[in-house]
């Protein structure tokens, strides 16, 4: 009996496929350390928040976030499009549906797609000082996105040797708005913190220079768990 040798089987095949390999011309592809996308990662999230709708007139409330990749699909550029179920807890026991956002890798960019409007989170690589137009992708006003710190990062009880703090705004005129964000993202890991405060102060004459919050926003997210389901 003659025994087939599938290494000679497989020979041709791999020289088809070395060929087509040396022909491509499409850029070599950087994987997405700082947010990794693979179905079944999560991250739970404690959430401080506060809503102000006027003057002494605002809620607060303290909950958790779990954002998980549970599915995926390929849009028509022929890119993984990936699908981030956010639930909701006051208890970490039981979740509520809150939301589906997208998340892609294209381009080397990360892109976070939310009521069909686009952000452009990360930029690779990532270096310190290095900026784009997070908002390059939708109709708003361009903002710069920066890298303003790299390297250890402290957040509660964890100790992250290799993070990137994102800046996104920070303003401050002390008379009529407050807008201070960033988001910081660790090695092999993902979103860790996002911090979200912008307010409106009153600006009528009785007021003017109080910092009295007229509305607005306030949100800190910090990660507490992590993991894959």
């Amino acid at each position: 009996m003659k025994i087939f040798n599938k290494r000679y089987w497989l020979l041709p095949l791999l020289i088809f496929m070395g060929s087509c390999a040396e022909e491509r011309e499409d850029p070599e592809l950087i994987t997405s350390t700082y947010y990794p996308l693979l179905i079944g990662n999560y991250w739970d999230y404690s959430v401080d928040e506060t809503i102000y709708f006027g003057e002494e007139d605002f809620e607060t409330e303290n909950y958790f976030f779990r954002d998980e990749i549970a599915d995926f699909y390929l849009n028509d550029a022929k890119e993984l499009v990936y699908l981030v179920h956010r639930k909701k807890s006051t208890d970490r026991n039981a979740w509520e549906n809150e939301q589906v956002y997208t998340l892609t890798l294209s381009n080397n960019r990360i892109i976070k797609n939310y009521n069909n409007q686009q952000k452009i989170l990360l930029v690779y690589p990532l270096s310190q000082d290095f900026s784009w137009n997070g908002n390059a992708l939708n109709n708003e006003v361009e903002e710069s996105f920066f890298v303003e710190s790299t390297g250890s990062y402290i957040l509660d009880q964890f100790a992250f040797p290799d993070a990137v703090k994102v800046r996104i705004n920070e303003e401050d005129d002390l008379i009529t708005i407050r807008d201070n964000r960033y988001e910081v993202y660790a090695n092999n890991i993902g979103l860790v913190e996002s911090y979200y405060e912008v307010f409106r102060y009153c600006s009528r004459n009785d007021c003017l220079g109080e910092q009295i919050i007229q509305e607005g926003r306030f949100t800190h997210l910090r990660l507490i768990n992590y993991g894959k389901l």
